[in-house]
């Protein structure tokens, strides 16, 4: 591409193409981005005027559904910066091209879900970038894609919940059926819960319990797939009382699900080492009846909850009720941990 046709196309200029237009899909960058993409690229607000983008699909349609070198449509390009009048014309250019009669598909829901070199599509940008409006669009003109992961295992809606963004609203109210997955077995509840965003994960599970339900049982169940934690765990060694809650009313069974080392939410509990926490989340009886539960080296998290108040230098009733819990591998009582002998014990944030 020419220099002064690259600033043309960056200023929204249109005079320097009207010579080109039989071969407008032609005039690239060594990223192979068209007179769109860089156009797009360069828009750092957003244009009240569509006109640049309306004269040259004119000129020359192809650009339309054209992709860069990442395999970047203007679409993609539209929702990475928020350009939701863009969007709108690109969607409406789309529509006006008939559907395919073999497949039936129109070339609009083709655009929508084109996917980048990393398997994006423009939902997954939108999301990434916290472009609700564009999201919105989106959605509503494709209700019926799920939306499945990328090459990094993650979903729109994974990726909107670690963003704890207002995208997520959309993705769950527009679209018929969701894929909340994320990489290495997560979530997107455990995506939110992660990021400590407390609206977001009461979002994604008691304001959409049938939406997270409605596939393989529950997100509640799903572990992670090395260290085989469940959304219970990490709203557990967050202190989120409140959320794991949420999370015990609906699927109550999930408390007996451990991770790789046997330890249940209740022993995740006293790694956030906020003892008011634990004391919370003895009070809800699926969480209260973890307490005689041993991980793989025999400790209850009695033993744990010990080894952390005799550091801490605090006493409680709670940690003198040694002989309920028995005795871990090393043959020691939460009684002998709280006195000083901590054996092999460490209290620490496993994530």
């Amino acid at each position: 591409m020419d220099p002064v046709l690259f600033k043309a196309a960056e200023a929204g200029n249109i005079d320097p193409f009207e010579k080109y237009q039989t071969c407008l899909d032609q005039l690239l960058t060594p990223d192979e981005n068209t007179i769109l993409h860089v156009y797009l690229g360069n828009q750092s607000t957003k244009p009240e005027s569509t006109d640049f983008v309306d004269i040259i699909l004119e000129m020359c349609p192809p650009l339309l559904f054209q992709a860069n070198k990442r395999e970047e449509t203007p679409l993609h390009l539209a929702a990475r910066y928020g350009l939701s009048n863009v969007v709108r014309v690109l969607i409406d250019r789309a529509k006006a091209v008939p559907a395919d009669p073999e497949s039936g598909v129109t070339d609009e829901k083709k655009m929508l879900r084109m996917t980048n070199e990393e398997q994006d599509t423009a939902l997954h940008v939108a999301a990434r970038n916290i472009q609700a409006q564009v999201a919105e669009i989106l959605t509503k003109e494709d209700p019926e894609l799920s939306y499945s992961a990328n090459v990094h295992g993650e979903t729109p809606l994974y990726i909107a919940a670690s963003r704890g963004t207002l995208v997520i609203d959309e993705i769950l109210t527009n679209c018929i059926s969701v894929d909340y997955g994320g990489p290495n077995g997560r979530t997107a509840l455990h995506a939110a819960i992660r990021e400590g965003d407390p609206v977001t994960a009461r979002k994604l599970y008691s304001g959409t319990v049938e939406v997270l339900l409605e596939y393989d049982a529950s997100a509640a169940y799903i572990a992670e797939t090395e260290k085989k934690r469940t959304a219970l765990h990490i709203a557990a060694i967050q202190g989120r009382v409140d959320v794991m809650k949420d999370i015990v009313s609906g699927c109550p069974a999930c408390c007996e699900l451990v991770d790789n080392r046997g330890w249940n939410a209740l022993h995740y509990a006293v790694a956030s080492k906020d003892i008011e926490a634990f004391e919370q989340c003895l009070e809800i009886p699926e969480l209260a009846r973890l307490g005689t539960k041993k991980d793989d080296k025999g400790n209850t998290p009695f033993h744990l909850i010990a080894a952390l108040a005799h550091k801490q230098k605090q006493r409680h009733s709670v940690f003198l009720k040694g002989p309920l819990y028995g005795l871990n591998k090393r043959k020691l009582s939460v009684d002998d941990i709280y006195r000083g002998n901590l054996g092999e014990i460490q209290v620490i944030n496993p994530l």
